[in-house]
């Protein structure tokens, strides 16, 4: 509990107080840069782009070519297939993280490292350790360093799952050096697909940095006539076949061939690269030990093939053969060799097997990870290595055993992982346990558990003591605790405030604080910069922020504009959209295609556009139709649809019944149908009542009753009071279409 002292009153799960007070911890200086990094260059510091070679940066080795031996026998086939050169050459130049994605044995290293080194001959190449990145952000020798620099992340998985992961915010800090400053990177296609998948709250911050980047797809030379052709003139000697290059070079195929032939011809060797090829797919972050890859083999025979009487001798015996590259399976072996402190080995699988079990090698199928070899293999881990593999099993949607591994974690005393198992805990509806979590981890200095608390708080209607939360954790530098400290504040009244914290979330890329920040810009009348902030939030995403665009450009009299940018926000999803290009279409007296969007949008679930739709069957005649939808949109829980259908009905004359629609519409807090039945009672002459509604929806921001209320004050000879609220009228711009349909800003995401 360093850094901190707690008074455990609260720690029950009752989150109406708060009751830790979390003192700044000392930070310690950062390591020296040469801790940091896995290729260090001959003056002991960074190498330079000339100094190096792909194969020291993760390409596979050949025959043809291999760390220290490059350029001359092994020459690059250009890829002009999509324009993948030529489109690596230009991200290069401009952007701050361009990612090559392609499978396993495509050729992504060795693409990538052409295109860097005709792009930026005079950089620097760093090759971080993957629970380095936050530090590095720290340290002068990287920040202060005048030359451009290359982040090579090889797998950018690897930096994405694990303890530490790159989020946006620390991809920002990292390239705002003054010096130009690229992260390269590449990943598999499938590990790309699995961690992009799922809504989760987990999953944001992985979505968020692999939708930052430029991201190009790299093909196999076999998918392409030209660049096979190529490659087999590159490389005569080659039989190439239905493979790629670059699958062809490390000898893929064929250990992929051995490997499936050894299920029947060699149990022992099998079931020993079956156990490597799991440990690096939970997540593992460490070679799996010689002693600890034989304890595992052999349960697997056990279970998978009883019938067999394999000793360890011959586990030992399949462990050489694996270890040691074979002829006609290029210069690699099935497992590759790492040397552990007290000289034992420890291997690692080669990835194009690991790819073929996860089932994104052409012809061959997926196979599931055991059950049991999540727990198996983790049985005396330690926290950084429990929450790696939990957070990977997350993203495999095996739930149950990542809850298990990350509160394993969170029992050793991991903030990091107490603050996970609270999320967890959260998004399967136990939020008194989440809370607790959440409160342990704050405790323990974990800024993301201040910002999930200080929402776990918010849930719970305990909006002062959240505050001071999302508080704590911003002045922490927690970009999500930023956007929502902005929020609050804004909810309060203290827009001033609220504006510095979006700003400061926005610049620091966080897509929803942007949209937001436009928003608040936009309602003082700052239309100018809010567009800016709104441009910058849809091009990050935000389907908001496009709709907002294209009311803007509607307001301006720019309907092209306006339907360009709803068109935009329809592709990506926005229901809101849809109804907007509904009302853009009514406005210009095309019924018909308004009608279509309003019945695509009312067929995707949206009530709103149920409302829309019966207003327009309404004003044509359709009686029938109007009630059906409004009454349907009641039943889904639309409060405006009360005062829709209140209104329908006063007009055929049933205003009875139009009373007590409108009566349950106030009840629900509608603000439609308070300022009608104030206008019914008014015409009554119950002014008084009457006078009490349109005061509570004039304090809603309705503009109507704003004017009606001006009108009765006025009538009855308060003519100051009714200026003032003629004034207000006047001069309050229109709620923006749907925002009772935002996205949420208050769930825990980062």
């Amino acid at each position: 509990m360093s850094g901190s002292t707690f008074n455990a009153v609260d720690v029950g799960g009752d989150l109406t107080a708060i009751t830790a007070v979390v003192n700044p911890a000392v930070t310690p200086p950062p390591p020296p840069l040469i801790e940091l990094i896995e290729v260090i260059g001959s003056d002991g510091g960074l190498p330079a782009v000339a100094d190096l070679d792909c194969y020291q940066l993760g390409a596979t080795p050949s025959e043809f070519g291999a760390p220290g031996r490059s350029g001359s026998d092994d020459p690059y086939v250009r890829r002009t297939h999509n324009d993948v050169d030529e489109r690596l050459a230009s991200a290069l130049r401009r952007e701050r993280l361009v990612l090559l994605v392609g499978q396993s044995k495509a050729g992504k290293t060795r693409s990538l490292f052409e295109a860097v080194r005709l792009e930026l001959p005079d950089a620097r190449i760093l090759v971080p350790n993957p629970d380095s990145l936050p530090h590095l952000a720290n340290c002068d020798e990287f920040v202060g360093s005048e030359e451009p620099i290359v982040i090579w992340l090889e797998n950018l998985d690897r930096f994405l799952v694990r303890r530490r992961p790159l989020t946006l915010g620390l991809l920002n800090r990292l390239t705002a050096r003054r010096a130009r400053t690229v992260v390269a990177a590449t990943m598999r296609s499938e590990a790309r697909d699995r961690l992009s998948a799922g809504g989760e709250d987990l999953a944001y911050e992985i979505r968020s940095v692999l939708d930052r980047a430029v991201a190009i797809e790299l093909a196999p030379t076999s998918d392409d006539s030209f660049e096979h052709a190529a490659a087999m003139i590159a490389y005569p000697m080659l039989s190439l076949g239905r493979h790629g290059l670059a699958e062809i070079l490390a000898g893929a195929p064929e250990q992929l061939r051995r490997y499936d032939v050894a299920r029947f011809g060699n149990p022992a060797l099998h079931a020993v690269l079956q156990v490597a090829i799991d440990w690096a797919r939970i997540g593992h972050p460490r070679p799996v030990p010689e002693d600890l890859l034989i304890e595992l083999t052999m349960r697997t025979i056990e279970d998978q093939r009883p019938e067999l009487d394999v000793t360890v001798e011959q586990v030992r015996e399949a462990i050489g053969v694996a270890r040691l590259p074979t002829r006609d399976a290029g210069s690699v072996a099935a497992l590759v060799t790492h040397r552990l402190p007290d000289r034992s080995r420890a291997y690692r699988p080669f990835d194009y097997l690991v790819a073929a079990d996860d089932g994104a090698v052409r012809h061959h199928s997926h196979r599931d990870i055991p059950p049991d070899f999540w727990d198996g293999a983790t049985r005396d881990a330690d926290s950084n290595t429990l929450l790696s593999v939990g957070i990977t099993a997350r993203s495999r949607e095996n739930r149950d055993a990542s809850e298990a591994l990350v509160r394993r974690a969170a029992e050793m005393g991991a903030g990091d992982a107490m603050s996970l198992l609270g999320l967890f805990l959260h998004e399967r509806g136990s939020e008194a346990e989440a809370g607790i979590w959440y409160r342990r981890a704050a405790d323990a200095g974990d800024v993301d558990a201040m910002g999930w608390l200080g929402s776990a708080l918010y849930r719970r209607g305990a909006e002062v003591e959240a505050e001071a939360w999302y508080r704590r954790a911003a002045e922490a530098g927690d970009i999500r605790a930023m956007a929502l400290l902005g929020i609050s504040l804004q909810e309060h009244g203290d827009d001033a405030e609220a504006e510095t914290w979006l700003r400061r979330a926005a610049e620091g890329d966080h897509s929803s604080a942007m949209r937001l920040l436009g928003s608040l810009l936009r309602e003082r009348g700052d239309d100018a910069e809010a567009e800016i902030w709104l441009r910058r939030a849809a091009l990050a995403g935000s389907t908001r922020a496009m709709d907002l665009l294209g009311i803007l450009s509607q307001e301006r009299g720019e309907d092209a504009e306006a339907e360009a940018w709803y068109r935009r926000a329809v592709a990506a999803g926005s229901t809101r959209a849809m109804n907007l290009l509904g009302i853009l279409s009514q406005e210009r007296g095309e019924d018909a295609e308004a009608e279509a969007w309003y019945r695509r949008a009312a067929e995707a679930g949206d009530i709103r556009a149920m409302a829309l739709l019966g207003i327009l069957l309404q004003e044509r005649g359709d009686e029938a139709g109007a009630e059906a939808f409004y009454r349907k949109g009641i039943g889904m829980g639309d409060t405006n649809a009360m005062a829709l259908l209140g209104s329908f009905l006063h007009d055929r004359g049933d205003k009875e019944q139009a009373e007590i629609w409108y009566r349950r519409g106030v009840e629900a807090g509608d603000t439609d149908a308070t300022r009608w039945l104030g206008m019914v009672l008014q015409n009554r002459g119950a002014v008084v009542e009457a006078e009490s509604l349109y005061r509570r929806a004039a304090a809603s921001g309705d503009t109507d009753a704003m004017a009606l209320l001006g009108t009765l004050l006025r009538d009855r000879g308060d003519a100051p009071e009714a200026d003032e609220w003629f004034r207000l009228a006047a001069g309050a711009r229109p709620a923006d279409f749907g925002a009772t349909e935002e996205e949420s800003d208050r769930g825990p995401a980062r």
